[in-house]
């Protein structure tokens, strides 16, 4: 109970952070779009995207740390602990000198031959490049304290790391709305500054408060060959998804253009923006999915790992439905001429984000058993097809809504893989997944998805008709998630928790 009140705790904590952080996203999209205009966008979506990209890796090297804290802490091993923050330090500075040495040469001569962007709009371009570059390299750097932060559950803190990065959005928009320079590079330099000062937040609490991050480099060749290791899956798994998401951009940019690269910007500032309601979740669940594997207690690692999948799917999908539903009118609403394709682009990445959130409940639990080195050669496999077959699809002719749709694919295959795979180490069957999991989703999604849309047209396109509608449709997804898509223990959970609310609120 005590882990599952703070489980609780954290996750309301993050959802504070959440709504401010997509209110603030929301509005400097739309700002961001209009300031810098279409073109601009799009330049800034695919070259800074090249290099943002890397942050899928740095995510690699930051969550390989924090499984090995949490099970040094779930053994109550500090020294241990330490040790493993100060290696994983060792290693991530000799990462950024590699990334350094090879990426830069590499990424320009890509920028400069081989991206589709205007001849007066080349510089700009390359100076986003080595702005973003060197943001990637420090945000590698410092990513280990952010491993510490999660490992030690100091959610106040993150959330403050996520609010101060949200406000400092708001000045940057601030600032190019005032400026006459060339706003594109602006824009991306006072970004960068922003990130950084962010991620030097968590620099100070952690060494102000928790004792495995004193520096003390000695290095261990048995702990580094560990975690490099298992740095290096991750890594390998972290590539396919670059290869994917930026390579799903450059093609689009080949075949298409900047303009529809902002379309896919767009696309995923609304996907970002959905993805924290699951992700505040599973931030909060993470460790102890970790903890309670180290410390040998199956029964809750199992019930963690289902029952986190089944409601990261219900969260998402609460949000996800409606905006499919209404995503013509709400585009138009947000950003008054949203660029081409923008509705299809937006609907099919949130159907990816529903059906991707499964998978991260799996991916904790083989990072946790440290069997990852099968799970993910055969995962990444899977899903290291969606660049090729997007690549035919659009050489034969297609839209390029077609490499949304073949990502929709793809990802559910991955899931069923991964989850085969793991089943095969730990006691983690497929069939299991797919009873407690998979088909309480299904009935949830579907169900809901039929209803939701036969009851849209009868909504007017206004606020009100909008409001209302949202309304109706998170109270249909709701109940379906409740009577549907959870077992006798997690509605008696919730009654019990609404009475005790109930009751604090009549004394």
């Amino acid at each position: 109970m005590s882990n599952s009140t703070r489980i609780a705790k954290n996750t309301l904590i993050l959802y504070v952070r959440m709504f401010f952080i997509m209110f603030v996203t929301l509005f400097t999209s739309r700002v961001i779009l209009e300031v810098l205009g279409e073109q601009d966008y799009g330049i800034y979506n695919v070259v800074g995207g090249i290099s943002l990209s890397f942050v899928f890796f740095s995510n690699a090297l930051s969550n390989s740390t924090q499984r090995f804290l949490n099970f040094k802490m779930g053994e109550n091993d500090m020294a241990g602990a330490k040790a493993v923050f100060n290696n994983s330090f060792l290693i991530y500075s000799a990462i950024a000198a590699i990334v350094l040495l090879v990426g830069i040469p590499i990424g320009y001569w890509f920028v400069t031959h081989k991206l589709v962007i205007p001849e007066d709009r080349m510089n700009a371009a390359v100076g986003v490049f080595f702005v973003t570059v060197f943001m990637f390299v420090a945000t590698m750097l410092l990513s280990v304290y952010n491993s510490v932060l999660i490992a030690r559950e100091n959610m106040k803190c993150y959330a403050f790391v996520g609010v101060f990065d949200a406000v400092s959005k708001l000045l940057i928009v601030y600032a190019l709305m005032l400026s006459d320079c060339d706003r594109l590079l602006l824009y991306s330099i006072l970004l960068c500054i922003a990130h950084l000062l962010s991620k030097m937040i968590p620099v100070i609490v952690c060494i102000r408060n928790y004792e495995e991050c004193k520096f003390d480099l000695r290095y261990d060749r048995a702990l580094v060959r560990q975690l490099f290791s298992f740095i290096g899956w991750n890594g390998f798994g972290c590539a396919v998804w670059m290869i994917n998401s930026q390579g799903i951009n450059v093609l689009i940019n080949t075949f298409f253009g900047t303009v529809v690269n902002a379309a896919n910007g767009i696309a995923a500032q609304v996907m970002q923006a959905v993805n924290n309601f699951s992700v505040n979740f599973f931030t909060a669940v993470r460790p102890q999915i970790v903890k309670s594997f180290a410390a040998k207690d199956y029964t809750y690692f199992n019930k963690l790992v289902y029952a986190s999948c089944r409601l990261s799917f219900y969260m998402t999908w609460m949000i996800c439905l409606p905006i499919i539903a209404k995503s013509d009118y709400i585009l138009h609403l947000w950003l008054k001429n949203p660029p081409k394709y923008a509705f299809e682009f937006v609907s099919w990445t949130l159907l990816f984000s529903a059906i991707n959130v499964l998978t991260n409940p799996v991916w904790c639990a083989a990072q946790a058993s440290g069997k990852i080195a099968k799970f993910i050669m055969m995962g990444s496999s899977v899903f290291l097809m969606v660049f090729p077959i997007s690549w035919v699809m659009l050489s034969l002719g297609h839209e390029p809504t077609i490499v949304f749709q073949v990502m929709c694919l793809m990802r559910l295959a991955y899931l069923i893989t991964i989850t085969k795979v793991l089943g095969g180490y730990i006691d983690f069957p497929l069939k299991r997944f797919l009873k407690n999991v998979l088909l309480p989703v299904l009935k949830v999604g579907g169900c809901g998805a039929l209803l939701v849309f036969y009851i849209a047209r009868y909504f007017p396109d206004t606020i009100y008709g909008l409001f209302a509608f949202v309304l109706i449709s998170l109270t249909i997804t709701g109940l379906f998630s409740y009577f549907i898509g959870m077992n006798g223990k997690e509605r008696q959970m919730i009654k019990d928790k609404a009475r005790g609310i109930m009751r604090k609120l009549k004394r």
